[in-house]
C-alpha cells in the first residue's frame, strides 16, 4: 500500500459515456491527466443503503484523482483490499455490512488498516469502527445508543484541529443525521484517536423521550496500527453544503483532496426514476452511474416513499433493474395499477432479469436483458409519449 500521494493539478474532465460489462469498476471511465491515482475500494454489499451509497459513488467516481473499485464481502475475503489505498464504507446497516464480510472479511479489513491502509466510515461505516466484538474494532470508541428512529438536520461543530485535519473551515455545519450511532471515547492499546466534531443539538422521536446528542462525537479520527481512520455519524454526502466535509475525510487519511467534476446536463434531459428498494450491490450501482453520466439523462433514486409521493407524475422513464428478484416481483404485483396508469399516460418502464415476467404486458414496457445498459432504451422516445408529458416537443 502506498503511503504518499502527489498529484498534478486537474486540467479538465471529458464528458463521455461508455458501455461495458458488469464488473468492479466503471468501464472506460473518462480520464484526466493525473500522475498517480489513489486506489479506492467502495463497499456496496448488503447493508449499504442506496441513496447515500449513490451520492458517495458520485463523489468518488467523478473525482479524477481517484481510481474506484466497487467491493462486496466476497471481494474483501478474497484479498482485493491488498491492492488498494483506501476503503470507504457508506451508511446503511452496520450489522448487515459486517455480516456480509463474514469473520474472515473482518480480519482482512483490520489487517488492511493495521498495515497502513486508510479507512473512511459514514454513519453505519462509523458504527463499523467501534470497539464492539461484532464490528471491526478499529477505533477506541464505545457504542452508547442510536436515535431510536430519529432523523434530522443537526448542528455540528468542527474544532480548529478538525478543520486542519480535514482541510476545511472549522466551526458550525448543518448536517443530515439519520439514525447514526452515538458513542463515547474509550481507552485501548491499538492506536490513538480524537473527536474532531461534536453535535450541538438534542432530538427525539415524537411522543418519546429525546436522545441527548449535545456534545456527542460526530467526527472521529485516529489510527489503528499504521493506518488512519476517520468517520462521521452523519451523512456529509447528502447535501452540497457538506460535500467539503465528505471530501475532507478522504484528505484526512490519505493527503489527497478529491475535486469531483459532475456531468453537465443538456436542456430538459430525460427524467429517469431508478427503482431501488433500499440496499444496493455492484451491478445496480454501475447501472445508476451509467445513467447518471449521460448528459441527456437526469436520474432520481426511487423507493416506496418516492412512489407514494407521486414521483411517477414527474418522470419519463422508470427503471426496475435485476438483482432484487423477490422485491421486484412484489413491486410489480403491488403497484400494477400505478404502473399501468404511468404507461397509459406515455411513461416507459424498463425491467430486467427473470422477474420481468411478473410485469403486465404493455406497449411501453421494455424488457432489457440482464447485465445490459439501460441508457439506450431510456433515451428512446416512448411509443405514446406526448408533448405535454415530454415538455420538449419541437
Amino acid at each position: 500500500m502506498k503511503k504518499k500521494f502527489v498529484f498534478l493539478p486537474v486540467v479538465s474532465l471529458l464528458s463521455a459515456l461508455f458501455y461495458g460489462c458488469v464488473c468492479g469498476t466503471i468501464p472506460d471511465r473518462a480520464e484526466v491527466a493525473v500522475d498517480k491515482k489513489l486506489k479506492v475500494g467502495f463497499y456496496v454489499d448488503d447493508g449499504s443503503r442506496s441513496n447515500g451509497a449513490f451520492y458517495w459513488a458520485q463523489l468518488l467516481f467523478y473525482s479524477p484523482q481517484l481510481d474506484v473499485t466497487l467491493l462486496d464481502g466476497k471481494d474483501i475475503r478474497e484479498g482485493k483490499l491488498d491492492s488498494l489505498d483506501l476503503l470507504v464504507i457508506p451508511g446503511g446497516s452496520s450489522a448487515s455490512q459486517v455480516a456480509a464480510m463474514q469473520e474472515s472479511g473482518k480480519k482482512k479489513v483490520q489487517e488492511f488498516v493495521r498495515n497502513g491502509g486508510a479507512y473512511v466510515g459514514i454513519c453505519a461505516g462509523f458504527h463499523c469502527t467501534l470497539d464492539r466484538k461484532e464490528r471491526l474494532q478499529i477505533m477506541p470508541y464505545k457504542y452508547r445508543h442510536g436515535a431510536s428512529g430519529s432523523a434530522a438536520i443537526l448542528a455540528m461543530e468542527l474544532s480548529d484541529e478538525g478543520g486542519k485535519i480535514l482541510g476545511v473551515n472549522p466551526g458550525k455545519y448543518l448536517v443530515r443525521y439519520s439514525l447514526g450511532p452515538i458513542s463515547t471515547p474509550a481507552q485501548w492499546s491499538h492506536g490513538k484517536a480524537q473527536t474532531l466534531g461534536v453535535y450541538k443539538n438534542s432530538i427525539g422521536p415524537q411522543g418519546r423521550k429525546g436522545v441527548n446528542f449535545f456534545g456527542a462525537p460526530a467526527v472521529i479520527y485516529g489510527n489503528f496500527g499504521k493506518g488512519k481512520v476517520v468517520a462521521t455519524s452523519f451523512h456529509p454526502e447528502s447535501n452540497v453544503t457538506t460535500h467539503p466535509l465528505a471530501l475532507g475525510c478522504i484528505y484526512a487519511v490519505t493527503g489527497v483532496k478529491p475535486t469531483p467534476v459532475f456531468p453537465k446536463r443538456n436542456y430538459r434531459p430525460v427524467r429517469v426514476a431508478f427503482w431501488t428498494p433500499s440496499t444496493i450491490g455492484k451491478a445496480p450501482m454501475l447501472r445508476m452511474l451509467e445513467l447518471d453520466r449521460h448528459p441527456d439523462i437526469d436520474i432520481i433514486l426511487s423507493s416506496k416513499t418516492e412512489l407514494n409521493a407521486g414521483i411517477l407524475r414527474h418522470v419519463d422513464v422508470l427503471v426496475v433493474p435485476d438483482a432484487a428478484d423477490r422485491k421486484n416481483i412484489a413491486f410489480a404485483k403491488n403497484n400494477a395499477s400505478l404502473l399501468k396508469e404511468f404507461m397509459d399516460n406515455g411513461g416507459k418502464v424498463l425491467v430486467s432479469g427473470a422477474e420481468a415476467k411478473a410485469f403486465a404486458a404493455h406497449e411501453n414496457l421494455v424488457e432489457v436483458p440482464a447485465g445490459k445498459s439501460f441508457v439506450s432504451e431510456a433515451l428512446k422516445k416512448p411509443a405514446r409519449l406526448s408533448c405535454a408529458k415530454a415538455h420538449a416537443c419541437k
